[in-house]
C-alpha cells in the first residue's frame, strides 16, 4: 500500500461553474423582492395619506368659507342672468316692454342662456374645479354644491329656454306649463341649498355665506 506523502496535492473539489454568481443573485437583488418591497412602500404611503387629520373648528370655518366664496362667485353670472330673463318675461306678459327693450331683449335672452350653460367658464369651474373639505360640515356644503349645480345647469337653464320660446311664441300652453314646473324646481332647490348651509352653520357654530341663488319672480303666464 502506498502511503501518500505530505507533498501530494489535495484532491480538488468542483467549484461553481461559470456564471453561477449571475444565476443566483444575492437576496437583496432578487427582482421579486424589490417589487414586493416597492408595492408595500406605496401601499403604506397611501394609507398614511388617507388617515383622517384632525381639523379645528376655526380651520373648518375658514375652509368652508373659502369654498362658498368660490361657489357664489361662479354662480353669480347665472343668477343675474336668470333673474333678468324672468323680468323680461314678466314685462312681456304685462305688456310693459318698451321699444328699446324689444330691440335688446332677444340678445339678452341668448346671453342669459349662455350664462347658465356649460359653455360658460364659471359654470365649468363650478362643476369641475371646486373641492370641499371632507368634514361633518363639509358634507352639507358639498351637497349644497351639488344642488346649486342642478339649480344652475338644469332648473335655471330650462326656465330660460322656456322664456326664450315664449318670447317668440307667447301663449304657448305647453311651454307655460313647463315654465311653471321649472319655477317650482328653482324654488325647491334654492330652499334645499339654503337648508344645507344652515345645517353647516349649526355644526360649525358660525354663519356661512348663503347660496347666491336669487328668489325669482313668479311667472304670470
Amino acid at each position: 500500500m502506498t502511503i501518500p506523502s505530505d507533498d501530494a496535492p489535495a484532491p480538488s473539489v468542483p467549484g461553481p461553474g461559470p456564471g453561477a454568481d449571475a444565476a443566483q443573485p444575492v437576496w437583496y437583488k432578487r427582482t421579486w423582492l424589490i417589487v414586493t418591497v416597492a408595492i408595500a412602500a406605496v401601499v403604506g404611503a397611501s394609507i398614511l395619506i388617507d388617515l383622517p387629520r384632525h381639523v379645528s373648528n376655526a380651520e373648518d370655518v375658514a375652509s368652508q368659507t373659502a369654498t362658498l366664496k368660490e361657489i357664489n362667485t361662479d354662480v353669480a353670472p347665472c343668477g343675474y342672468a336668470v333673474n333678468e330673463t324672468f323680468l323680461i318675461h314678466h314685462d312681456q306678459v304685462a305688456g310693459t316692454l318698451t321699444p328699446t327693450d324689444r330691440v335688446s331683449a332677444t340678445k339678452m335672452l341668448t346671453d342669459d342662456q349662455t350664462a347658465c350653460s356649460f359653455t360658460n367658464g364659471s359654470i365649468f369651474d363650478l362643476t369641475n374645479n371646486i373641492q370641499v373639505q371632507d368634514t361633518a360640515a363639509g358634507k352639507y356644503v358639498d351637497r349644497m354644491l351639488s344642488i346649486t349645480t342642478t339649480w344652475v345647469t338644469s332648473d335655471a337653464l330650462a326656465a330660460v329656454e322656456d322664456i326664450q320660446y315664449l318670447y317668440l311664441h307667447p301663449g304657448d300652453r305647453a311651454k307655460i306649463r313647463d315654465l311653471a314646473r321649472q319655477e317650482l324646481l328653482l324654488a325647491r332647490d334654492r330652499a334645499q341649498a339654503i337648508g344645507d348651509i344652515q345645517q353647516a352653520d349649526a355644526l360649525l357654530h358660525a354663519h356661512l355665506a348663503a347660496p347666491n341663488l336669487p328668489a325669482l319672480p313668479t311667472s304670470s303666464g
